[in-house]
């Protein structure tokens, strides 16, 4: 985890530097600026493989090439030594010189060969690359102002720089309206500030600019015995493909891990992996608004069985409200229900203020739903789903592209394994990154450590999203088949069975209790005609959505005199 920011075709290092300070929370553990001719670089760093005390910023002597880069590399190894054996000589450990080398050796085919969690800007003389991993994980924002591209881990180091004004993007709005998330993969609420989209390569030159997309994600499909492995083979391969998939990563850096546990079936299993393979203890969490919670207790028992040192935080109302500012001011978003629970986000963020003051690493289990089937409403009943996101687009009249997406996701006439097939396909491209892997990666970076979401390790996505839907959701009462069936003998023996038929619960349960609470509390705060006169009410579907909506135009909009009225499309 690490901060990275810059501006390309201006050189000026009291704005980098300001800009680089605005991110510093990423990165604990150096904070560094660099003007290189027209250009300027900073970054803030988080230490956790190579060199403590290196540098944020690599820079090449030699090839005057210089990288920044956020996230982890974990086949770094291989590609060393395939460097080495090629001729090149290394100075440093640091992964940055390997993405240096590769970038040196293939050009921008470099991107491809890396497997892991990341995003890296490449200023190479007068050339600006910007590229982010296969699923997101990592995040990369840019902006442009004439010639300037300005860009940035964070939305916020973007808005730092003099000549960059925050400005409401009403087609992302009408978009979080609908799904409740951003779901355009480019887009974010920032009018002109665009996301380099996942499994993408952005280059700026002097002959403007270009994108390749290095990797895209197979489309869903249902078995076919001449492209599909045989279930049996599929269970087994998927399960070694985890445990190689752990073993790589928890040895990549030294230092303590702990795990995000819900006593849900994706925690569940990386624990017991994690486990196996460490031979001592390691640290889970669980959070949970009351001492009956479901999450608590299964989580609670799993810790019991597999020997975990466990750590639990309750949450009340006011945690929630202390914490909500914070989260939004990080998140640079907005939740609105529709696909996703709107309290799942700040549950996790609150979550993961206690990870951080215990481990500087820490797994999670996000992408598992979106590779395996597990959310079990969407998946199971795809027709439903499908009624509940026609009936929100009414709040967005104006947006005929929104109408044509929701066309495109569920077009008629009605099919539930068409419908359930796109569904697969629009979480894994858009609703991953957009919404989860967002969450996940700005909760971590505001509490300075790091979050690996293990399922998305590239060798293990790519095989599960190449396995048959009738693996994954086999019928109307089961989701994540395949993985449940994968660790089934080993949490049976440990007396663990009833993980397997449990249905899935998400963060949001860990709030289901004070959900009530906090609503009334937001709606208390707004008077009842306050809705029906807000100046984007079209796109607010409650008070609930005008509370969120106003705490993030406080935090984003107004701050820098800006009317939220000037943003209502004409």
């Amino acid at each position: 985890m690490c901060g990275i920011t810059g501006i390309w075709d201006q050189s000026d290092e009291a704005i980098v530097a300001e800009m680089a300070r605005s991110v510093a929370h990423r990165g604990p553990d150096g904070l560094d600026f660099l003007t290189i001719a027209n250009n300027s670089l900073g970054a803030s760093r988080l230490a956790i493989a190579g060199d403590p005390d290196a540098s944020a910023i690599f820079y090449d002597p030699e090839t005057k090439i210089a990288i920044l880069l956020n996230g982890e590399i974990y086949n770094l190894r291989e590609l060393r030594a395939k460097l080495i054996a090629t001729g090149y000589v290394f100075h440093t450990d640091l992964e940055s010189e390997v993405v240096a080398k590769l970038y040196t050796h293939y050009g921008k085919d470099f991107a491809e060969r890396l497997k892991g969690m990341f995003a890296i800007a490449i200023l190479d003389g007068y050339r600006l690359m910007l590229t982010r991993d296969r699923f997101g994980v990592k995040p990369l924002y840019y902006a442009s102002v004439g010639r300037k591209v300005v860009f940035g881990s964070e939305i916020k180091s973007i808005l730092t720089h003099p000549e960059i004004t925050a400005q409401l993007h009403i087609p992302a709005l009408e978009e979080i309206t609908v799904f409740g998330y951003v779901f355009s993969p480019d887009k974010t609420l920032f009018e002109g500030i665009v996301q380099v989209e996942p499994g993408t390569v952005i280059t700026f030159s002097e002959y403007g600019q270009s994108t390749t997309k290095f990797w895209q994600a197979p489309e869903a499909s249902y078995f076919d015995p001449e492209h599909h492995l045989d279930y049996s083979t599929a269970v087994i391969q998927l399960r070694q493909l985890i445990i190689e998939t752990m073993d790589l990563l928890l040895a990549h850096g030294n230092h303590p891990v702990g795990i995000y546990l819900s006593g849900g079936l994706d925690s569940t299993i990386l624990a017991l992996v994690a486990r196996n393979i460490l031979g001592y203890p390691v640290t889970t969490f669980t959070l949970a608004d009351g001492s009956e919670t479901a999450d608590l207790l299964a989580a609670r028992e799993v810790s019991a069985k597999l020997g975990t040192r466990h750590i639990e935080r309750r949450v009340t109302v006011d945690d929630y409200f202390n914490k909500l500012s914070h989260f939004v001011q990080h998140y640079e978003s907005l939740v609105a229900g529709g696909v996703f629970d709107i309290h799942g986000g700040v549950a996790f963020h609150l979550l993961s203020e206690t990870v951080s003051e215990h481990v500087k690493v820490a797994f999670s289990g996000e992408g598992a739903d979106e590779l395996f089937g597990g959310y079990y409403w969407a998946y199971t009943h795809p027709l439903g789903f499908a009624d509940r996101i026609r009936s929100r687009l009414q709040f967005s009249p104006n947006g005929y592209r929104t109408h044509k997406l929701v066309d495109n996701l569920f077009p008629f006439p009605e099919d539930e394994r068409i419908y359930r097939r796109n569904i697969f396909d629009a979480l894994i491209r858009g609703g991953l990154a957009n919404y989860h892997l967002q969450s996940v990666d700005r909760s971590a970076g505001a509490f300075g450590f790091e979050i690996r979401p293990a399922y998305l390790f590239d060798d293990l996505a790519e095989f599960a999203l190449r396995l048959p839907i009738d693996y994954k959701v086999p019928d109307k009462q089961m989701t994540k088949r395949i993985l449940r069936e994968a660790f089934k003998p080993e949490l049976e023996q440990l007396g663990l069975d009833w993980v397997l038929t449990r249905l899935k619960e998400g963060m949001p349960a860990a709030v289901s209790n004070i959900a009530p609470l906090i609503r009334e509390r937001m709606e208390a705060s707004i008077d009842d005609s306050a809705l029906s006169r807000h100046p984007l009410r079209t796109y607010l579907r409650s008070k609930t959505d005008m509370y969120l909506f106003d705490m993030f135009a406080e935090t984003f909009l107004s701050g820098v005199g800006y009317a939220i009225q000037d943003c209502i499309p004409q």
